[in-house]
């Protein structure tokens, strides 16, 4: 009896030790799960300008790395972000989604609502079933005007306007000339829902 009370100790000793290991293992899954998904985005590194021409917009205020990725907004989050119409903060992420970047907190990503239309882009979106992530084309330079060709993630604007810098007008990927689709195509800047949604 007394040998069967030690092997037993023993037993128990040893499944204490594996669910202590697999509950460490399983909290650092966790943690990095969510840096990766809920990453926001590089606060530091970007300040806002309010500007009377272009309205409020992102600038760098530290150097920027080549790809180095600046914001990221989880799409898995079930808090209405997703919508099936385009609005004027939304950024379509596929065919027959947009996710509307005013109910996501600014800490969050949500602040990529006021990156500017830049016909030569700095940043290129990246869009995934899981996220949405902006990164830099190039090495950027503190006071560098952040953003994005529009046209590369939207095929019809909800919000249609004149470029304040050179009074194009941006309407979607639809709308463009060919000229231009095909100088976003080369440069690969294209969402891959535009891509296939220009394919048909």
């Amino acid at each position: 009896a007394k040998l069967q009370g030690e092997h037993l100790r023993s037993k128990l000793l040893s499944l204490a030790m594996v669910f202590r290991v697999l509950c460490r293992v399983g909290q650092r899954q966790r943690r990095s799960f969510a840096q990766v998904v809920d990453g926001g985005f590089v606060a530091p590194k970007l300040k806002t300008l309010e500007d009377p021409m272009v309205g409020k917009h992102l600038v760098t205020s530290e150097t920027v790395a080549r790809s180095e990725v600046l914001f990221k907004v989880d799409l898995t989050v079930e808090d209405g972000r997703l919508l099936r119409d385009p609005n004027m903060y939304s950024l379509q992420v596929s065919e027959h989604q947009h996710l509307d970047l005013q109910k996501v907190p600014d800490d969050k990503g949500g602040i990529a609502r006021f990156l500017s239309h830049l016909d030569e882009p700095n940043l290129k979106p990246v869009i995934t079933d899981e996220s949405v992530t902006f990164s830099a084309v190039r090495k950027l330079e503190p006071g560098e005007e952040l953003g994005f060709h529009y046209c590369t993630t939207e095929w019809s604007m909800a919000s249609p306007f004149e470029c304040a810098k050179d009074g194009q007008s941006i309407q979607g990927f639809v709308y463009l000339d060919a000229e231009t689709q095909d100088i976003l195509k080369k440069k690969e800047l294209l969402a891959a829902h535009i891509q296939r949604m220009a394919s048909k």
